[in-house]
């Protein structure tokens, strides 16, 4: 092989190789954006819980409010 096929063939294995971890990087953020995506609505759904759980609260502590009165 010449020195100009051994430096060619040299660089199509680094491009061929790049690629592939461009690739791999790729599916890696498809990936993440996913679980952020699944942590977003996971996060809201506990937001939503919390604030009816504080709106109970909120009743409750009225209501023992309201017996300590009489």
């Amino acid at each position: 092989m010449l020195p100009d096929e051994m430096e060619a063939e040299k660089n199509r294995k680094l491009l061929v190789s790049q690629a592939d971890t461009i690739e791999m990087l790729k599916r890696n953020v498809r990936d993440l954006q996913g679980q952020y995506q699944s942590a977003l609505i996971h996060n809201k759904r506990l937001i939503e819980q919390n604030a009816e759980a504080m709106v109970i609260i909120g009743h409750l502590q009225q209501e023992i409010d309201a017996r300590e009165e009489v």
